[in-house]
């Protein structure tokens, strides 16, 4: 797949249930189709670094190109797709007027991205691919 100039893409996370689901409820929020949202798998790794970005960053974060190129990953990527949609663009305006709670926001994201798979299995979404830790591998046993 091609991104067209003069278009607004969000790129999220197709292999987790989480970033699935925020996307749709981003398809239903974007009535007019001023977004073009999709999975960042469906892009080549040449066509998202024409960008400065690549899988590794969209793996960790939501990714929004603007119709002009510009990049906002995570909750500055948020921000930017609800502040075309009343009445949250009032939320993102008081976001933007009181800096703590953008501290908050984006605190808050990292958390959730961070934890996106526990959360994708507390409430039995599509399991998430993401590398996840083996918990139940060996450890390692150092020499006396």
């Amino acid at each position: 797949m091609k991104i067209e100039a003069g278009r607004d893409y969000l790129l999220f996370d197709g292999d987790c249930g989480v970033c699935s689901w925020s996307a749709e409820a981003a398809m239903r929020m974007d009535r007019s189709r001023q977004f073009i949202i999709e999975p960042y798998q469906m892009f080549d790794e040449s066509e998202l670094a024409r960008f400065g970005i690549n899988s590794e960053k969209c793996s960790r974060a939501l990714q929004v190109i603007t119709r002009k190129g510009r990049v906002y990953a995570g909750a500055f990527g948020v921000n930017y797709f609800l502040w075309r949609r009343f009445p949250w663009l009032l939320a993102v305006f008081l976001i933007y007027a009181i800096p703590v709670l953008l501290l908050f926001e984006v605190i808050g994201y990292r958390i959730v991205a961070n934890n996106r798979h526990r959360i994708s299995q507390w409430f039995g979404m599509k399991a998430c691919l993401i590398q996840q830790p083996d918990a139940e591998a060996p450890k390692a046993v150092s020499p006396r």
